[in-house]
């Protein structure tokens, strides 16, 4: 009897071969299906490259439009960030159609730039329906683009309204690597020159003010309204008035009495603050005061005036709590400090009078010319005569550091607000 033959081994044969035919169905069936989702992924990575892209360019190019903002508010600023935004986009030409615009708030002080890219879709414009579209925007906000070195602070506008900053006569206020500004109207008389590297007035500028001023600009708070002014109540020495010559060398402290020095009276401050605590301050004839890491404050004065030859040569503190100030005034005074001599010429720091005028007179005269940096803080300054305020902002050249909120920006000047 014949045996039969054993199928299983050539059953199990055929089951393989039937196995690997179902996974190159399988694979036939699945590989255009991850062909597309890894064409798909590629896809979506490019669109978001390029959005990023776009959105870098509106950003650059909305900065730099309002960096330009106080110098030119018209047509030209516009087409400018548009044609910077365009410029910078020209790379992504090669597959997107790119559209820029820009305009330009000029009451919010803000440049916006947007564009928008579009192409087709690699699956024929199926995924998406119509082609993939990326748009972008940025608004950018302009401040000032000099450090700030004399800011008038009374900040009453409209009709009628104060001058914060004033320009009399034939004088001058020279300011030409730093920001002028005013919380109220400016006024330059047709005889006076204002040269500064920035001008804004919260209210009107007339006059031959030089770059053409920003009007209409914000009103910039006191930078130093926190900062607290105190007097010690006790007197280290009792002040009279000085006729005649000699010089006093005077330890810092709290210096109570009227103080007029006439003749050639020599008054030298020691490093340290200075309190004088008294009604009245006239520095006459050719008498002087002098002194290097010092800071003069203030309190109790009714009037305050530096005229004739007197000499008035400060060099601000270099450290303490008022490091950087050179002349301050207490909060409670309101008059005018006056200074018409022709030698005040090197004032190094900040004068801050909160509630005080300062007013620069005289003929031929320059006040501060000879300091590395001067920072003036008033309610309100005032020229007359053929005085020339000159405000250095040679920050780095001297020793006694700038307060915070004046001087050199410590922030971007210009910035994205979205």
């Amino acid at each position: 009897m014949k045996a039969c033959p054993n199928l299983a081994p050539l059953l199990l044969d055929r089951f393989r071969r039937c196995r690997r035919g179902s996974v190159i169905v399988v694979l036939s069936l699945l590989l255009p299906l991850l062909a597309t989702a890894a064409v798909g992924v590629a896809e979506v990575s490019e669109v978001m490259l390029a959005k990023s892209k776009l959105q870098s360019y509106v950003d650059a190019a909305a900065i730099q439009g309002a960096g330009e903002f106080g110098v030119d508010q018209s047509a030209a600023t516009t087409e400018r960030a548009r044609l910077a935004a365009d410029g910078m986009a020209a790379a992504l030409r090669r597959r997107w159609t790119i559209t820029s615009s820009a305009t330009i708030d000029a009451a919010a002080r803000t440049v916006t730039v947007r564009q928008t890219g579009h192409r087709a879709s690699f699956f024929r414009n199926m995924l998406p329906p119509g082609g993939w579209t990326i748009e972008a925007s940025a608004t950018a906000i302009r401040t000032a683009r000099k450090p700030l070195c004399v800011l008038g602070s009374q900040d009453s506008i409209g009709l009628g309204a104060p001058v914060a900053v004033g320009l009399n006569g034939n004088s001058a206020i020279t300011a030409n690597d730093c920001l002028v500004q005013s919380n109220a109207n400016l006024s330059a008389g047709m005889g006076t020159a204002l040269w500064a590297g920035e001008v804004r007035a919260a209210g009107s500028a007339t006059g031959p003010v030089r770059p053409v001023p920003v009007t209409d600009a914000p009103t910039m708070a006191d930078p130093f309204a926190k900062m607290r002014i105190d007097v010690p109540l006790l007197c280290d020495d009792l002040l009279t008035i000085n006729i005649g010559s000699g010089t006093t060398y005077l330890n810092p402290g709290v210096h109570c009495g009227e103080l007029t020095l006439l003749g050639m009276t020599n008054i030298v401050l020691q490093p340290g603050e200075h309190y004088f605590v008294g009604p009245i301050l006239n520095l006459l004839g050719q008498s002087t005061i002098t002194g290097t890491d010092v800071v003069l404050i203030f309190k109790g004065l009714l009037s305050a005036q530096v005229i004739g030859m007197a000499k008035l040569e400060i060099e601000g503190r270099k450290s303490g709590p008022y490091a950087g100030f050179a002349l301050i005034t207490d909060r409670s005074y309101y008059g005018d400090f006056g200074i018409s001599t022709n030698n005040a010429r090197k004032i190094v720091g900040t004068i801050y009078l909160p509630n005080a005028s300062l007013t620069v007179s005289g003929y031929g005269n320059k006040i501060a010319d000879q300091s590395p940096w001067t920072v003036v803080v008033a309610k309100s300054i005032r020229t007359s005569g053929s005085a020339n305020l000159m405000i250095n902002a040679n920050y780095n050249s001297s020793a006694v550091p700038v307060p915070s909120g004046v001087g050199p920006a410590k922030d971007q000047p210009v910035r994205l607000a979205q």
